[in-house]
């Protein structure tokens, strides 16, 4: 007998009620192949919703609200509850913007993602954005989601066409106001043609109590180069799919990221690397640094096709545990059908290494500070793997602000105790 989320059958209810052209109809039947998650299913083995999800799947019908955010870049694209706000962005003469209804021939999602589909269902208007032949962006494009409703579902979707030998850094970031139990499923899909490079980095800094889940999915070709970074701060609970997909001789693809949480917050980044052709490289380094109760799940899967031949594919997961309480589930994964490839994988999971405390201690650091040090420089080891320094900076401060500056207290409280 199937098992299923017992708010399946009320989710289907409210979205056959959205379901209302063939590219919401399409994604409805596929949710309804697989069903809300829950944990008897492989990729939802640690990761529970019945906290946060809602009896009553409603879409958001709050009105758009903007606040002053701070961004990378001289570029921006808003969003709020889920709408686009055209007025309040600016973008280059390189890079076309379209708002249409979603059409399912133009979407690269993953028909399995169960929250893409829900996505596909709920959303109302998909952005495209067509960054043209050869343009090269010369500042970071921002994309703000800014949440401040209750209760409801929000959906945004934005799509990215880089056309071929064109290059951009766009940086995505999703916040929200604190004590709100919001709800967001973004999805954020890439297709890089031939030669093109971007850098995708994706902020989630979202309240407090919000669930927040994302799909990322990238079709990359010959000699194109699809740079990931997701850094995840905030969300009571969060999800991250990242699904790419190397299609072409001489693409390559780095899926990076840094979760950073406190308190009993909880993040799921699961990773799918796809090696379709010959002559495609990946790499991958995903870390954690996790303090208080919370806990961080990192499953990354590198598939190598029988026709993928002279492949190059490193994976790595590295947890720090600050407190007892903390957890980390840990499963990188590789499945490989070709003969000819050089493919590597491992993970770590521990606390603060106590004999580089001591050596930065006998250099004249207190003890306090030693551990600090310590934990930025665990931190700053992912964000390292962003090439652009305004894109960089920005995630560093975000880190600072959302993680560090709170957990740096609880080092001091730690060690008063103690003495």
């Amino acid at each position: 007998m199937k098992r299923e989320n017992p708010l399946t059958q009320t989710y289907t209810s409210a979205l056959e009620s959205y379901a209302d052209n063939e590219a919401r109809k399409k994604a409805l039947e596929n949710f309804k192949t697989r069903g809300l998650p829950h944990t008897k299913m492989e990729d939802w083995l640690y990761t529970k919703l019945s906290d946060v999800l809602p009896e009553k799947l409603l879409k958001v019908s709050t009105k758009p609200n903007i606040k002053d955010i701070k961004t990378p870049g001289k570029y921006k694209l808003y969003f709020s509850n889920g709408q686009i706000l055209e007025d309040k962005s600016s973008l280059p003469e390189g890079v076309i913007l379209n708002v249409s209804t979603l059409k399912s021939e133009t979407a690269n999602d993953d028909q399995s993602d169960i929250f893409a589909m829900m996505n596909g269902v709920l959303n109302d208007v998909t952005v495209t954005l067509t960054i043209k032949k050869d343009f090269v962006l010369d500042s970071p494009l921002s994309i703000v989601h800014y949440s401040d409703f209750t209760g409801e579902f929000s959906a945004p979707r934005v799509h990215v066409v880089a056309e071929n030998f064109s290059k951009a850094e766009i940086v995505e970031i999703f916040i929200g106001e604190d004590q709100k139990s919001y709800n967001v499923t973004a999805v954020s899909n890439f297709i890089l043609k031939d030669g093109a490079k971007v850098l995708h980095a994706k902020v989630q800094d979202e309240g407090n109590e919000a669930f927040h889940v994302s799909s990322v999915n990238a079709d990359v070709h010959r000699d194109a180069n699809f740079h990931s970074f997701t850094f995840t701060t905030g969300a009571k609970k969060s999800r991250n799919e990242i699904k790419v997909r190397l299609r072409e001789t001489g693409a390559y693809t780095s899926v990076d990221g840094l979760y950073a949480l406190n308190d009993k917050q909880h993040t799921d980044n699961n990773s799918l690397i796809t090696h379709i052709k010959e002559h495609t490289d990946s790499s991958q380094l995903f870390k954690g640094v996790l303090d208080d109760s919370s806990r961080g799940v990192f499953t990354g899967k590198v598939l190598v096709c029988r026709d993928a031949q002279k492949v190059n594919s490193e994976q790595l997961n590295k947890n720090l545990l600050l407190t007892k309480k903390s957890h980390a589930d840990t499963r990188p994964q590789l499945e490989v059908y070709a003969d000819d490839v050089k493919c590597a994988h491992g993970a770590t999971v521990g606390q603060m290494n106590e004999e580089e405390a001591f050596y930065l201690q006998s250099r004249g650091l207190s003890k306090e500070r030693a551990q600090k040090l310590l934990i930025h420089a665990f931190c700053s080891e992912a964000l390292l793997k962003i090439e652009n320094d305004e894109v960089r900076e920005f995630c560093s401060e975000t880190l600072f602000k959302s993680f560090e500056e709170e957990s740096f207290s609880h080092v001091d409280d730690r060690s008063a105790k103690k003495s």
